[in-house]
């Protein structure tokens, strides 16, 4: 376990060098009790071994397991001086970090190859942070909205909702970047804000972008075409033109491919995606659709019929019809893997968002403040991150290990007692 420790700490720092661009990071604060270095490597800390609420670092750090991690027998700190400091930090800043590590994981080759069937596939999609019904866990960045029981019973929450980026398919599914959605807007308005924002700060961050059916608006195709991307986008609305096009072409010829497919690529060992189900697919494939009248190109429609089987051919669920609109041609982007992409969009939601909110305390409000909520977001963000490489890349290379990232938390967390510090010191 101090070994397991070590090791993580070992690596965070000498592959993204994180005491350095730590120990760069600064916040307002003046003649601080606790430097912000130490409360930044104790949240990080925390959450790597999951510490997830500052009421219990706070515990954690008055019986001294922060110790050896600053090498500080005594540190004042508390639950509101976290609070306090996160308030007044840069979240620039805290976004920045997240980019080195992104870029420096693409200069180790984590994406080589990319991460379904050979192209490197971004997941956009939203989520709810946060939601409660009281106002004192509440912003001035806030949406609010009423639920009402009944003529004199209204019931108003306070709610977060962020617009993120995540890579899908083969892991460790990193995550780029956050937006908030901000009052009176939408997610088309914080997706594409999103977009501009990681074609600034990455440019070649993705081949493909997927999307579910609520980003099916030509605003986001024309985003993802300027950024000379590709778009994948699921489309529910049979009313669309385009889609009723489709279905009259379709309706009278056979299917363009009819197999079973598995969601696992043959391109990584490491992806274990599907390993109990197949799927019984048939698929019509078209391109050159112009009948979306605000889309900026001429679209391809893929329908698929399909049905989940186990490995042994029994039927598993009933038989399903999705639509998928994308910009590809056939000879840039094949069928089956326009398939398995438009699958693994769920990664982001089943993956990512699922595991932040339940693993890594996504939704708690640590300290719900303007500042402090997306501040903590992104250190999550960066614990999240760096976990999931030092997970994929240093314990469970080959995909076959038997640890479980649970099991390794739980190492951590004894192993940052026992660990000789100081194990993150700035510069």
């Amino acid at each position: 376990m101090k070994q397991r420790a070590f090791k993580l700490i070992k690596y965070v720092n000498k592959v993204y060098g994180l005491n350095q661009e730590l120990g760069a990071i600064k916040d307002g604060r003046i003649n601080p009790q606790i430097e912000l270095f130490e409360i930044l490597t104790i949240i990080l800390t925390g959450l790597l071994a999951g510490v997830l609420s500052f009421n219990h670092l706070e515990r954690h750090l008055r019986s001294g397991y922060f110790s050896k991690i600053t090498g500080k027998k005594e540190l004042k700190g508390s639950a509101d001086t976290f609070g306090y400091a996160l308030e007044r930090v840069k979240v620039n800043a805290l976004m920045q970090l997240n980019d080195l590590i992104i870029n420096r994981a693409r200069r180790n080759k984590v994406m080589n190859g990319g991460t379904v069937d050979g192209f490197t596939v971004v997941a956009i999609d939203g989520t709810e942070a946060q939601r409660s019904t009281s106002k004192h866990w509440s912003c001035s960045k806030c949406r609010s909205s009423v639920y009402n029981k009944g003529e004199a019973d209204e019931t108003t929450y306070y709610h977060e909702n962020i617009v993120g980026a995540a890579y899908v398919g083969k892991p460790p599914g990193l995550i780029l970047g956050l937006e908030r959605i901000l009052q009176g807007e939408g997610e088309i308005k914080a997706a594409i804000r999103l977009l501009k924002s990681l074609y600034q700060r990455h440019f070649r961050y993705a081949d493909i972008l997927v999307f579910d059916a609520l980003f099916a608006r030509a605003p986001v195709i024309k985003e993802v075409l300027l950024q000379n991307k590709i778009a994948v986008i699921r489309v529910k609305q049979e009313n669309y033109h385009i889609i009723k096009d489709a279905e009259a072409l379709f309706e009278n010829r056979e299917p363009d491919l009819e197999e079973t497919l598995s969601l696992k690529s043959d391109f990584y060992a490491e992806d274990q995606a599907g390993q109990k189900y197949r799927y019984r697919v048939r698929m019509w494939d078209e391109e050159n659709f112009t009948s979306w009248e605000e889309a900026p190109t001429a679209l391809r429609v893929l329908k698929v019929e399909e049905t989940r089987i186990s490995v042994t051919g029994e039927n598993l669920s009933e038989k399903t019809v999705t639509h998928i609109v994308t910009t590809a041609s056939k000879a840039t982007l094949p069928t089956a893997s326009l398939w398995r992409i438009m699958h693994r969009r769920w990664d982001v939601e089943n993956k990512v968002f699922h595991d932040l909110k339940t693993y890594w305390g996504f939704k708690h409000s640590f300290h719900h403040k303007e500042n402090a909520f997306m501040a903590m977001r992104w250190l999550i963000v960066l614990a999240f991150n760096l976990f999931n490489l030092f997970y994929h890349r240093r314990i469970n290379r080959s995909g076959r290990e038997g640890l479980a990232k649970k099991h390794l938390r739980q190492e951590l967390l004894i192993g940052f007692c026992l660990i000789d510090g100081p194990v993150l010191e700035p510069g």
